[in-house]
């Protein structure tokens, strides 16, 4: 639906979406972001009750939120003219510089158009609080007028009324809230070493060893994203852990007239 820092888009239907299990109940993800695993889901889950979309940063819960009212938020992306360098720098300050974000009473549909306004051009896969604007001098449409459209198509309109609860919780509060035989958590963690492509949000080693913590006793069953780093064989050993592997392209690297950069994506999973 919108582009963000270690999006799935390109990878969770030929990597996650077919790991995943089919009797799932519930489904949860705790870092949520831009939600790709799921909106690229396939009913294919008739025994799905409740769908979680979590994330520790308010803007995008109160973008997921405000979305899951798809007209008022079309309504509200229709106020601001896309590719304005002038509006992109003034939505920038305010959110990042003027603005408590944590104290936004969600909804806030305004807030929510001027964040869009920011994600949506920036370069894919930059962090919208430092990121440049990409003036496209016309030749291609603005992926904020693209982004508004899908408030109006229900190829996504249909998959964000699947959504039964928005949280704004700590990883932690969120498995400990929801966890159960019957759920099934996909966890996307800021990747290791990679943590200020992210936000302003610390998520050192000392975070991810309180998630694998957290997921060594879970009920439910996980499926978690990673890229490789060495205390994965001592938290998470093969003999115990599904992995799976699978290279890729990756997105965040594209630069014109050179080959994009290979990485490869990880999956590991306690079923």
């Amino acid at each position: 639906m919108i582009s963000w820092i270690g999006g799935k888009s390109r990878i969770s239907g030929k990597l996650i979406i077919p790991n995943m299990p089919k009797d799932m109940e519930n489904y949860t993800e705790c870092f949520g972001g831009a939600y790709w695993n799921f909106l690229k889901m396939k009913d294919i889950y008739p025994s799905l009750k409740t769908v979680v979309y979590n994330d520790f940063n308010t803007y995008l819960v109160n973008l997921f939120t405000c979305a899951k009212d798809h007209k008022n938020l079309y309504n509200a992306l229709l106020k601001y003219k896309s590719q304005d360098k002038d509006l992109f720098n003034r939505f920038q300050k305010e959110l990042y510089r003027d603005m408590d974000h944590q104290n936004i009473v969600i909804p806030d549909y305004d807030v929510a158009a001027k964040f869009a306004y920011l994600i949506t051009q920036v370069f894919s896969g930059t962090n919208p609080t430092t990121g440049k604007f990409i003036d496209l001098k016309g030749k291609y449409k603005s992926k904020y007028d693209t982004f508004a459209g899908k408030m109006m198509d229900p190829k996504y309109t249909n998959r964000l009324d699947k959504i039964t609860n928005i949280e704004n919780l700590d990883f932690e509060e969120l498995l400990k809230k929801y966890d159960g035989e019957n759920t099934f958590h996909y966890i996307d963690a800021p990747y290791y070493g990679c943590e200020a492509y992210y936000s302003s949000n610390e998520f050192g080693l000392k975070d991810h060893e309180r998630l694998y913590n957290c997921l060594k006793d879970i009920k439910g069953k996980f499926a978690m994203s990673y890229y490789f780093f060495p205390q994965l064989e001592e938290w998470f050993p093969r003999d115990k852990y599904r992995w799976v592997e699978m290279e890729f392209t990756k997105g965040a690297g594209a630069v014109k007239g050179k080959t994009q950069t290979k990485g490869t994506e990880l999956l590991i999973m306690n079923y």
